[in-house]
């Protein structure tokens, strides 16, 4: 039996990198598959992919919502003008 354990940053944070990774290989699924499959086959999977892909922005937002400062620089918004 796991016992139950409180995630920490650095988890969240390898965690999120991972999904990172994850979705960048996706990325390379679409480029390749948009290359050697017809548009037909491809369109039959092309969702799945983007199901797949929108999972992984799911949970790294809930671990941006648990854990704020490890949001990557690039996904942070500038802050609005006072």
């Amino acid at each position: 039996m796991r016992r139950s354990k409180i995630m920490k940053r650095d988890v969240a944070l390898r965690i999120d990198g991972l999904l990172i990774g994850v979705r960048e290989s996706l990325g390379y699924v679409v480029t390749y598959m948009e290359t050697n499959v017809s548009a037909e086959e491809f369109k039959k999977y092309a969702q799945f992919i983007g199901e797949s892909r929108g999972g992984t922005v799911k949970l790294s937002t809930r671990l941006y919502d648990e854990f704020p400062d490890i949001v990557p620089d690039e996904l942070k918004s500038d802050p609005k003008p006072k």
